[in-house]
Formats: C-alpha cells, sequence, structure tokens
C-alpha cells in the first residue's frame, strides 16, 4: 500500500521534523507501506536527518522514497506510473497544498482508481479540533475524496504521535533548563533566571542552561550577555531529530517553541512554557488559552495560575508586556517547578489515553480507502 505525503519546509524545521516523525511511526507500525514523501526544502530536511542529500531530487531514506516537490518531470512521470499507484492515499500536511504536476494528474489526466487525500492539519487544542476531525470537503472529482484529520488532545481529535521513544515520560530534576524560543525583549525574563540560579548554587555550573538555535537565540542572547555575565550559557548546535529528543527528554524545565517540540513537551511531563508562533491581533493568545484550557485539571488553582501567568507573558507582546510581572512571573515559576513536574506528568499520561496518532490515521486509511 502506498502512502503518499507531501510537505512544505515554512518555519524553522517544525512542518518536516513533525512530518518525518509521522511518516517513521507509520513505517513502525506497518513496514509494509511504501511511503513516498514529497517536500520543498532537501536542505532543511538533511539539518534533522543527516541521511539526506540535497542534490538528490529522488532518493531513499530511512524506508522511505523521497522526492523533490519543485521537479515537476520527474515527479509526473513516477506518480502517474499504474494509474496513480502511488496517489492511492495522500496525506496533505499543514494546509501545504499540492504541486501543480500533482493537480494535473488528478483532475486533468484523472485516474480509474480512487484517491482518498487527508489534510492533516496544525495541532492546537482549540474546539475546532474536534468539530473539524474526520469532516469531509469536496473536490472537483467524485474520484478525489477529501477529509480532515486533526491532531490533538482529546480522544475527539487524532491525538499526538506517540513514538517508542515518547511511550513512557521520566523526568530528570537534575537536567539542565533549556531555552527555545521565538524573538522577544528577554531582559526581564533572563534577570529572574539570574538571579533564582544566584540563590541556587546546583544552578551555577557550565550544562546548566542550554540555547538551542532559531529565530530567538539572538534577541536571547542580547539579554543574557546584558545582564548574566557570571551565569554560563551553553550554546547548542544544530541537532538531528534523535539528538533533539534526547536532549529534551534530560532536561528540568522547558522553554520552547513550535509544534514539534510543543508535542514533544507535552508527552514528556516536564514542566514547560509555550512560547506559541506569533500571529497578528495577539491570535497566538487563543491558541495559548486553549491548551491552559486542557492542561487546568492537572493542577491546583495555586500551580494552575503560576503555569498561566508566565505562558501569557512569554506570549503577550513586548508593547503590551509588564515587564515587572513577567520577571516576578518567571521566578515564581523557577522556585516551584519541581512541585509542578506531578501535574505535568499527569497531563502527560492523559495523552497517552488518545492513542497515537499515526495508528489512529492507519486505522481511519484502511477502512476508508479503496486500494486497488
Amino acid at each position: 500500500m502506498n502512502i503518499t505525503v507531501l510537505c512544505k519546509v515554512v518555519d524553522n524545521f517544525g512542518d518536516i521534523g513533525v512530518v518525518y516523525r509521522l511518516c517513521k511511526q507509520l513505517l513502525f507500525i506497518n513496514p509494509s507501506l511504501k511511503i513516498n514523501l514529497v517536500i520543498d526544502d532537501l536542505s532543511s530536511f538533511k539539518k534533522i536527518n543527516s541521511r539526506i542529500n540535497p542534490e538528490l531530487y529522488f532518493q531513499n531514506a530511512d524506508g522511505m522514497d523521497i522526492y523533490f516537490w519543485n521537479d515537476a518531470e520527474l515527479c509526473h512521470k513516477e506518480f502517474i506510473k499504474n494509474d496513480g499507484e502511488k496517489l492511492c492515499v495522500i496525506l496533505e500536511c499543514f494546509q501545504c497544498g499540492r504541486p501543480e504536476w500533482m493537480e494535473k494528474i488528478l483532475f486533468q489526466e484523472k485516474l480509474n482508481r480512487t484517491v482518498l487525500i487527508i489534510m492533516i492539519d496544525y495541532l492546537t487544542a482549540e474546539k475546532y479540533a474536534e468539530d473539524f476531525h474526520r469532516l469531509k470537503s469536496l473536490t472537483r472529482s467524485a474520484k478525489v475524496q477529501k477529509v480532515n484529520f486533526m491532531p490533538g488532545f482529546t480522544e475527539k481529535t487524532g491525538g499526538l504521535i506517540i513514538d517508542s521513544e515518547w511511550e513512557k515520560p521520566e523526568y530528570n530534576k537534575d537536567g539542565p533548563v533549556l531555552f527555545f524560543t521565538y524573538e522577544k525583549n528577554w531582559s526581564p525574563f533572563v534577570k529572574a533566571v539570574s538571579e533564582w540560579a544566584k540563590d541556587n548554587p546546583f544552578w551555577q555550573n557550565k550544562e546548566s542552561f542550554l540555547l538551542a538555535p532559531g529565530r530567538g537565540k539572538k534577541s536571547f542572547l542580547d539579554a543574557w550577555s546584558s545582564l548574566s555575565q557570571s551565569l554560563p550559557l551553553t550554546n547548542l548546535d544544530f541537532m538531528n531529530q534523535n539528538e533533539w529528543d534526547k536532549m529534551m527528554k534530560s532536561s528540568s524545565v522547558l522553554f520552547i517553541r513550535g509544534e514539534e517540540s510543543l508535542s514533544r513537551a507535552c508527552l514528556s511531563g516536564i514542566p514547560f512554557v509555550w512560547h506559541a508562533y506569533p500571529q497578528s491581533e495577539e491570535y497566538q493568545l487563543v491558541k495559548v488559552n486553549a491548551l491552559l484550557e486542557r492542561i487546568k485539571i492537572h493542577f491546583s488553582e495555586e500551580e494552575y495560575k503560576l503555569i498561566k501567568n508566565l505562558w501569557i507573558d512569554f506570549n503577550t507582546n513586548d508593547e503590551e508586556l509588564d515587564k515587572e510581572k513577567f520577571y516576578t512571573d518567571t521566578k515564581l515559576f523557577l522556585q516551584n517547578a519541581q512541585k509542578l513536574e506531578k501535574g505535568f506528568m499527569d497531563f502527560a499520561l492523559s495523552l497517552r489515553k488518545n492513542g497515537d496518532l499515526a495508528s489512529n490515521l492507519m486505522t481511519f486509511i484502511l477502512k476508508n480507502a479503496i486500494i486497488s
């Protein structure tokens, strides 16, 4: 059985990170699958998978065939074979659209077989994830069927990808603090981290604070350099996906961004703060508040207040942010982080009850796809 997966790399490798993990998990649960991954940025893919050669527009890695999205001649030739055998199931990830050569095959040249397009959307805790999950929509051809499949945090969604490395969360209370953020005025935050660390000698060694590369690195370093000269900060090199997983799981506190790292943080049981992708009119706060509502039941009222305050600070635009509150909320969160671990662990364990996204997706495909 063929499954073709479409991916465009948009922001700091997060899209391909999720897609790569999903493809690996699909193959893990069903090794007989033929996965065809069509991606528009092979150089970014190489960053998280060293086996990728950006110069090859067709290659095989980790048991999947990988095609370069923009090589229309090669892709059209391969995907039209055997009445579009490779197109019986298409996963269209994160509203990426479909390449023109695929549109031509599906709607101009047309196929005799029925094609199932499954729209894998962005992860959200908003109510619409439940409303849209498995919702069908029309296409220009009766032979091309389309349906939404929503990752999420409840049993009414597809769940999260729970690969073997993330099945059993364990907490390392002596692990480092990991920073992976977007741009922001980090001065109040860094000041709080620095003062908290000075009151706790354990956190003053060179391995205590780790900074991941990415968009927020410069603004974070600017604040750190001016306010925490005596506090060591380790600048991490870019890691492949397996290395990044190990780094996250070894940490005691996570300040993270992006969908891929958010999903791992949720499954980790580690106290974390999520820096959502900044959007116009601060729409990121809608997404943040939706996830806060999901985790609320796992904490006491006092604990939840500590978490919510800092999550809102992180995701409020600098122009609107109360910097003194940001400083105070940071110190309070860090001072209580280890006490919060039980609630975060309960949340992580609750997510496993929703099942693995790849397994739920495979069950849906086998029930709905017409395979010839």
